[in-house]
């Protein structure tokens, strides 16, 4: 390894002393580019205009130089670019700089093809440039040149590459946030469905089991006013007996004043005939009126059961909904579940 002055030239790792020696990257190549330095100050200018206005040709590239800088300001930076291939030296700070430039270049979005597109005009230009002003010497610091920009190429990729796995590790990391937000939702959820299956499932034995007990009552009611209504038509026909037995009494007793004295044993029957006829009717005009009153409250508890009935009916339903709406968590939760497990 060549020593000037106490400075290696290539001052790497043995990594990257590797790189460059596959490359073909020697002392002599950087000795040669920097004996030619001030050719390369004299060229340098109108090479990057020209580069630039090629560039600029592409409204996709120019947009993005619009939107993350200017043309002054990367034309500045290019001609330190040309300009430092001719220091003389490869240490870590010249590959920490090809790494920087390439990640900027990465997270701005430009794509791979273009940056290494623009490596190969770049070096159609200098190598134009350098042999009109250097017309017996540009070959050799062609190749030279090739193989500089053959290693920054190689850098730039690996720039990309480090971007491209952080974007990767980035979405991997968020996906696992992702899957952590899932999976407590799961359980969340999975604990919620078992208490609300259990308590919709508690909800709809209990509506069921009372839809079907006011059922009962109400068909009760209906049987209770039937016998009601039989023991008012016992009542008419114990009227109508009461009404004759009435009448019949009132005959005997007319017979027996006709009779005279042998009939006054028979008018005194008549007589209690005719009490016990007016007492019965009397009791049975009780009894017809008490069986109204209570035939209107049976009216009354049967219309409240009917309205009851139809609210547990209702009720019932919606329970039964519930637990359609449960299972369908229920099926929700476990489609959350595998989409877990497939991640």
């Amino acid at each position: 390894m060549i020593n000037m002055g106490d400075v290696y030239m290539i001052d790497l790792s043995e990594a990257r002393k590797e790189q460059i020696a596959y490359i073909g990257i020697t002392e002599d190549d950087l000795l040669l580019l920097k004996s030619k330095k001030t050719a390369f100050a004299a060229i340098v200018n109108i090479l990057v205009d020209e580069l630039y206005e090629r560039i600029m040709l592409r409204p996709d590239l120019l947009k993005m130089i619009e939107t993350h800088s200017t043309v002054e300001r990367l034309k500045e930076t290019q001609r330190w670019y040309f300009l430092s291939l001719t220091e003389g030296k490869i240490d870590e700070s010249f590959i920490e700089k090809r790494l920087f430039i390439g990640s900027v270049h990465s997270r701005i979005g430009l794509t791979t093809e273009w940056y290494l597109g623009t490596y190969i005009l770049y070096l159609n230009l200098a190598a134009a440039h350098l042999q009109r002003v250097l017309p017996d010497e540009w070959l050799p610091i062609y190749h030279a040149i090739t193989k500089m920009f053959n290693l920054d190429s190689q850098l730039v990729l690996e720039a990309y590459e480090a971007d491209e796995k952080r974007k990767v590790q980035a979405l991997a990391d968020e996906r696992g946030h992702l899957l952590n937000g899932i999976n407590a939702a799961v359980q969340e959820l999975a604990s919620m469905m078992v208490e609300l299956s259990s308590s919709t499932q508690a909800v709809a034995d209990t509506a069921f089991f009372t839809a079907e007990t006011q059922e009962k009552s109400l068909q009760s009611v209906k049987e209770l006013s039937q016998e009601i209504k039989h023991i008012q038509d016992m009542g008419s026909l114990m009227n109508e007996i009461a009404s004759q037995t009435h009448l019949l009494g009132l005959n005997a007793a007319i017979e027996a004043a006709h009779v005279g004295d042998q009939g006054r044993g028979f008018e005194v029957v008549a007589n209690e005939v005719r009490k016990l006829a007016s007492s019965s009717k009397d009791a049975l005009t009780q009894i017809h009126a008490k069986l109204q009153v209570i035939s209107r409250l049976l009216n009354k508890v049967e219309s409240e059961s009917r309205l009851t009935t139809a609210q547990a009916q209702t009720q019932a339903a919606s329970s039964q909904e519930l637990s359609s709406f449960v299972q369908m968590i229920e099926k929700v939760t476990s489609e959350l579940e595998q989409l877990k497990q497939d991640a």
